[in-house]
């Protein structure tokens, strides 16, 4: 039986491994950043990034277009879930979804995803696109609050078990020893705190997060949102 779940937890951890990958986000982005001018723009624009949500406005603040976005090998995947359109021949005017978009006015959904390049260095973003000029950015502000850990890290040897939260790809069952070793789902581990983060180590897979310790419950939040509660046996 243990051999099974093994498999399985294997199996799982590999799924979850493939998803993250597809689902990753650079937080490098996350903050306000305002276009500067050029020859070829008069700047202005704001894109606002969050952790794999965003917001692109015009100088005074009013939206262009909002969605989620993915980051990946340099490049940035926007999937707009709401335009702004302008259009006498289609008597548009307004701030519409995709889905209204497509349903009632038949766009094409690839119109809603654009993929194009981009660079930070320091507080500077370049995005480059394959039909117009490139665009700089300059780093307004960092408005995105930072999650921190919190509780005591002598609360987290024993054994706890998952109550709420996904369970695919994610450990069920952890008994975590003094010693900075353990069992996740019945394989031998490694877990530690370092840097305000949760650790577990394994030939297997890896998991890290941050964490709040609270009385009987543990609670994980992953770096893509995701939150697992654990109660103490």
């Amino acid at each position: 039986m243990k051999n099974k779940k093994t498999v399985l937890w294997f199996a799982l951890i590999v799924l979850a491994t493939i998803s993250a990958c597809a689902q990753q986000y650079d937080t490098r982005l996350n903050g306000t950043w305002k276009e500067n001018e050029s020859d070829q723009t008069a700047g202005g624009h704001i894109y606002k990034f969050n952790s794999g949500n965003y917001e692109y406005l015009d100088e005074d603040g009013n939206p262009y277009n909002k969605g989620t976005y993915t980051t990946s090998n340099g490049k940035i995947t926007k999937m707009k879930t709401h335009v702004k359109i302008r259009s006498r021949k289609q008597g548009l005017d307004g701030f519409y979804s995709k889905d209204e978009l497509i349903k009632d006015h038949s766009y094409d959904p690839e119109y809603f995803t654009d993929t194009f390049k981009y660079v930070i260095n320091g507080n500077k973003l370049t995005l480059t696109f394959d039909n117009r000029d490139d665009e700089t950015y300059t780093l307004v502000s960092r408005d995105v609050p930072e999650k921190k850990s919190s509780g005591s890290v002598s609360s987290f040897p024993g054994k706890w078990s998952l109550v709420e939260g996904p369970t695919r790809g994610n450990p069920e069952e952890l008994d975590l020893l003094k010693d900075g070793t353990g069992v996740v789902d019945g394989l031998g581990i490694s877990w530690k705190i370092e840097n305000g983060r949760f650790y577990i180590i394994s030939s297997l897979f890896g998991f890290s997060s941050i964490f709040n310790v609270s009385g009987s419950t543990l609670t994980l939040t992953k770096d893509d949102g995701v939150v697992l509660k654990y109660k103490k046996k």
